[in-house]
């Protein structure tokens, strides 16, 4: 995440940054934290100073100069028919109930919920990102830098930095459906933002159903967990920062729904494999001596992407493969292992020799 779209409000209202600045509570990530974002600390500075104003006892501020510094950063972000005096405040007795009232009343200004994928691309403003939009009518596969693979239905749109992803964590956009298949890698978390939606893993496979128009988002899990968060929750920085997937999370054909205007999720709940209607989510890719041709049938049909081959040379071999939810290259490689041949990849082919 490009912390640049971090705002002052954003910490404020994080309960694991008012229990740093209250309690001094996991010091080592926010340390951590400023070092790794240095463009932060006039952010994190000021937000820190509301916290003391308006969660703590008045004399724990320091001076009036800091309450003056506060209050001037609350004014900058306000229209001028808005701007207070802060004349009457100092010596008055009332500062914390008075930064209290100004940041929830003037400072946090009251936003839409709704959050497009255009707003996204907008807030991250990478130096350079690469987009991928599905503009025919079958699915599109994709492969990411770290061979992550995602199959991208009609309409669907997909972006990530070039520069930034598989850095220290892995970070796609996503408008429309998609299947992701992600390669695992503990040390570097992958999530999908999607609308107001973030979706963290760390290698499985699922769904993610976030249409432009639609009033909700939804999650399908085929394999592995899955941890969601919606970009109002409290604790959302600790999930975006942390490697591991903790609290509640998805399971196996579990799934969950995001609705949109209220950012309420739903209970977690069963979903019926027949239920769903593409391919790839349906299948197991577990492989007994199953005949070479049939398994890259399978493949093709699950990808939308052709594979190449001798028929006459393959058309006897059987093939024993236990696949998952790995991405299809780390498929192909399993298969090309188990019968001795090798593959090469080509624009829109892979050729099996």
């Amino acid at each position: 995440m490009n912390y640049s779209v971090f705002k002052v409000e954003d910490f404020v209202l994080d309960e694991a940054f008012i229990r740093w600045v209250k309690h001094h509570e996991n010091p080592i990530f926010w340390n951590n934290f400023l070092i790794e974002n240095p463009d932060q600390k006039d952010v994190v500075k000021t937000a820190s100073l509301i916290v003391k104003a308006t969660y703590k006892k008045e004399d724990d501020i320091n001076t009036d100069e800091e309450l003056i510094e506060v209050w001037e950063k609350i004014q900058a972000g306000i229209p001028h028919s808005k701007k207070l005096s802060l004349k009457w405040i100092i010596g008055s007795g009332l500062a914390a109930a008075v930064l209290l009232f100004a940041a929830i009343q003037i400072y946090f200004k009251p936003v839409s919920n709704s959050v497009s994928y255009e707003t996204l691309i907008a807030q991250v403003k990478f130096d350079t990102y690469k987009e991928i939009v599905n503009n025919g009518p079958e699915p599109l596969f994709v492969n990411l830098p770290d061979r992550s693979s995602i199959v991208l239905y009609k309409g669907g749109k997909i972006a990530y930095s070039e520069e930034k992803y598989n850095v220290n964590k892995r970070e796609v956009y996503l408008s429309g459906e998609a299947f992701f298949e992600v390669t695992k890698n503990p040390n570097k978390p992958f999530f999908v933002f999607s609308n107001e939606l973030i979706t963290k893993v760390l290698g499985t496979s699922f769904t993610i159903k976030a249409l432009e128009n639609s009033d909700r988002v939804e999650v399908i899990v085929k394999t592995g967990k899955v941890k969601v968060t919606t970009q109002n929750d409290a604790s959302k920085y600790q999930i975006l920062e942390s490697k591991t997937i903790e609290g509640d999370f998805l399971e196996r054909d579990q799934t969950i729904n995001l609705e949109r205007s209220t950012l309420t999720l739903s209970p977690i709940f069963k979903h019926e494999v027949k239920e769903l209607k593409h391919a790839i989510q349906q299948m197991k890719f577990n492989f007994e001596d199953v005949s070479f041709p049939l398994v890259i049938k399978d493949l093709e049909l699950a990808y939308n992407i052709k594979i190449v081959y001798d028929r006459k040379k393959w058309e006897n071999v059987n093939v024993t493969a236990h696949l998952s939810d790995e991405p299809l290259y780390d498929k192909i490689d399993m298969i090309c292992k188990a019968i001795d041949a090798e593959y090469f990849i080509k624009p829109n082919e892979i050729v099996i020799k």
